[in-house]
């Protein structure tokens, strides 16, 4: 009897993968070969280990402008978002308080994420990029962030005896695999297309 213990919730999520320093394998949009997402020194970039393109996820900032306003001198913080402003030291702004017009000082901010968004129809959140393990069972999608992540699925769906993560009742990481992988009637279908995608790529 093959016994499987669960693994923590949302440990294959795609922020998470990142978070951890790992990578999100994906198909490059140039040659369809092989390609990996992964985050580095607060960037995101994919890269093709085939042809060698890749691409930047910069980081997003904000522009603020502050000051004491020489009318009424209270202290003010207005958000800047015309991009003919933002190259610019200090800018001209209307104080939010008396209407008066300032010079101030903008100040450029990296914006915290915080999270990404999930994977949607086998492709990753940022780019757009097809994920590298997917294929479909009867019409529908079947897909690994990762070598790792399919690895985890094929021990899920081919267990006799599954077991929480830590013996609690918490989510695992079983909670986010759709119903159909998991459907006792399609277990040897799905434990095929899991064994192709294994075997077929990298």
């Amino acid at each position: 009897m093959k016994r499987f213990e669960d693994e923590g919730a949302y440990k294959y999520s795609f922020y998470s993968v990142l978070y951890r320093g790992e990578r999100v394998e994906v198909k490059c949009p140039e040659c369809g070969g092989y390609a990996y997402i992964e985050r580095s020194n607060g960037k995101v970039q994919w890269r093709c280990s085939q042809c060698y393109a890749h691409a930047v996820k910069e980081a997003d900032y904000e522009y603020a402008a502050k000051g004491y306003c020489t009318v009424c001198e209270r202290w003010f913080t207005v958000l800047v978002t015309d991009e003919k402003m933002t190259p610019h030291p200090l800018v001209h702004i209307t104080c939010p308080h008396c209407g008066a017009n300032n010079r101030a000082t903008l100040h450029k901010r990296q914006v915290s994420r915080g999270y990404y968004n999930e994977i949607q129809k086998g492709r990753d959140p940022l780019f757009g990029l097809e994920l590298y393990f997917l294929d479909h069972i009867r019409g529908k999608q079947i897909w690994a962030v990762n070598r790792k992540h399919l690895n985890y699925l094929l021990q899920y769906v081919s267990a006799d005896l599954r077991v929480k993560y830590g013996g609690r009742s918490q989510k695992t990481a079983s909670h986010s695999i759709p119903v159909y992988i998991k459907e006792a009637k399609n277990r040897e279908a799905v434990t095929r297309v899991l064994t192709k995608m294994q075997h077929n790529f990298r």
